[in-house]
């Protein structure tokens, strides 16, 4: 597989994990609302304490978010330095790889 697959799967990868965290946080607000409509008359302990509880859910699913944004930040800027790399040490190599490739984009493309 190579560098520039791999980067696209990990970012499709990462929307992919991205939405899911928005809808479990979109879930967990709902669920928040419920819990407080549901005790509004009961203690305000039990209220705090699963308020407090989901508020250290949603916060832990947006700090995963967040991790997961800078890690494919990452892998895009390694695969950016090793493509580089490539051009610089092997240029004549790269122009000849760059050419077949647009060769055959214009050929798919008719």
């Amino acid at each position: 597989m190579s560098t520039s697959s791999k980067v696209a799967s990990t970012a499709e990868e990462i929307a992919s994990i991205q939405e899911l965290m928005s809808d479990l946080e979109r879930r967990l607000h709902r669920l928040s609302a419920a819990t407080k409509r549901e005790f509004s008359g009961a203690s305000g302990e039990i209220n705090d304490f699963v308020n407090d509880a989901l508020a250290g859910i949603m916060e832990r699913v947006r700090e995963g978010s967040h991790s997961m944004a800078d890690k494919a930040t990452h892998i895009g800027s390694d695969a950016f330095k090793k493509i580089t790399d490539e051009v610089e040490e092997r240029p004549l190599t790269m122009l000849a790889i760059a050419t077949g490739v647009g060769f055959l984009f214009g050929l798919s493309r008719r």
